[in-house]
């Protein structure tokens, strides 16, 4: 049986649990909890082991670069904006009004997410289908494990007990979850736990390998300040993400030009992508974030 076909008959359940006896209810309860907990790591870890695999690796495996996922902000404020300039007033609204569509933080309190695409570059992910197919699994599991207070209760106790607020690497997933659901002011508190978790980084490796740990939270960092209109935090962030950055090699003098070639099809704003975290590919990023931040302020 597959995961999805656990989840689901787990959803099941959950419709018809608060009718069962006491007895019954404990009893379906846990098999309630327990299967969804499976579900939920097995793919949480999926998702994370297949993004950041160098989090599960030896020192002497090959090195990856690993993804990020953003708000897909070059394929909403993209290059071919800036030289219409008769459309400027309408699009200042249309900006305005992604700028409210961005961050769900005040409209969605339950964290409940709007359905939103996740992109990825199949040369960057080339089992793209089946992570993003664990993300959305491990998504719904979470929800679900929260769905009702006495599946909250018990799944809160072992999570407890297991001390998984200290697991780097579901820190990991929890972080992208909140971006997904556009809850962004939980996301920065959540990126700050992170990098509480990550700070056995040496100050020395800050233009190392070992930097793309903080490469990664500040672009996050930046591009959640972005959706909730804060505009000066996210050219902060940007900056000194450019101060740790490692500039890109050009081979022959050639420009790289893949990014443009990548964007996928509009969806009202809703898109997520994710990002290889190098600086070939998060220069590009940057450059288009501070741009927007100038277009919408």
């Amino acid at each position: 049986r597959s995961f999805g076909d656990i989840l689901h008959r787990m959803k099941d359940l959950c419709r018809y649990i608060s009718n069962f006896d006491s007895d019954a209810h404990a009893k379906y309860k846990n098999q309630v909890v327990y299967s969804t907990m499976l579900v939920f790591f097995k793919n949480a870890f999926q998702y994370v082991s297949n993004i950041q695999p160098s989090l599960f690796q030896g020192p002497n495996a090959p090195s990856q670069a690993p993804l990020i996922l953003l708000e897909d902000v070059p394929n909403v404020y993209g290059d071919t904006d800036i030289d219409r300039n008769k459309h400027i007033h309408k699009k200042r609204k249309l900006a305005e009004g992604r700028e409210k569509t961005m961050s769900s933080d005040d409209e969605d309190p339950a964290g409940k997410a709007r359905s939103r695409h996740i992109t990825v570059n199949k040369a960057d992910l080339a089992n793209s289908i089946e992570v993003l197919e664990s993300f959305k699994l491990a998504r719904e599991s979470w929800e679900l494990l929260y769905s009702l207070e006495s599946l909250d209760k018990e799944f809160t106790r072992i999570c407890l007990s297991w001390k998984t607020d200290t697991w780097l690497w579901l820190r990991i997933f929890l972080t992208d979850m909140i971006i997904y659901q556009g809850q962004y002011k939980k996301a920065i508190s959540s990126l700050h736990h992170l990098a509480a978790l990550q700070g056995s980084h040496s100050p020395q490796q800050m233009t190392g390998q070992g930097s793309l740990e903080n490469q990664r939270a500040l672009i996050q960092l930046a591009t959640c300040h972005f959706a909730l209109g804060e505009y000066r935090q996210t050219c902060e962030k940007v900056l000194d993400l450019m101060c740790c950055i490692l500039l890109p090699i050009q081979e022959g003098g050639k420009v790289q030009e893949e990014q443009p070639k990548v964007k996928s099809k509009f969806r009202k704003g809703s898109d997520l992508k994710l990002w290889p975290c190098t600086s070939r590919a998060v220069m590009p990023y940057c450059l288009h974030l501070l741009l927007a931040c100038f277009k919408v302020s």
